[in-house]
């Protein structure tokens, strides 16, 4: 029971941090006038950083989401599978490159359909790049092989 209340009653603590985080107001900088024995302070390595670090924005996303979907995801050869992709995160325009693990050509389209000639599992891999170089994949499995008789 102590640490159900202790867990919870940090996670309050947490939440009023980030709540009182979110909702500060930046007021706007005074003019500077320094004297000698301020601008020494304001020197310090400390101080710098302060500031540094209370105007940093937050990082951009270093990876795309990446979605497919294959339909149909299975049956006899030749199976045609129509493949529908999202990304999210990015900044368009994105780039396609889909690897159908079947050693055929790869495409660039952003929605292709693929048949699969033989028999065999199959992984098929989207990894796409938005306009700013970040990248994202994801990966899908296909099972080709002939219904039981």
């Amino acid at each position: 029971m102590k640490r159900t209340l202790a867990s919870h009653g940090l996670l309050l603590v947490v939440a009023a941090l980030f709540v009182a985080a979110c909702t500060k107001t930046e007021q706007p900088a005074a003019k500077a006038t320094a004297t000698p024995a301020a601008a020494a302070v304001a020197a310090s390595p400390a101080a710098a950083a302060a500031p540094a670090a209370q105007a940093q924005a937050p990082a951009p996303a270093d990876e795309l989401y990446v979605d497919l979907e294959g339909d149909p995801d299975e049956g006899p050869p030749p199976l045609t599978v129509k493949w529908t992709s999202t990304v999210e995160d990015g900044t368009p325009p994105y780039t396609y490159k889909w690897d159908f693990g079947d050693g055929s050509a790869p495409s660039t389209e952003a929605n292709p359909s693929h048949k699969y000639d033989k028999e065999g599992e199959f992984t098929a891999t989207l990894s796409v790049t938005d306009s700013k170089g970040i990248t994202g994949s994801e990966e899908y499995d296909i099972l080709v092989e002939k219904e039981d008789e």
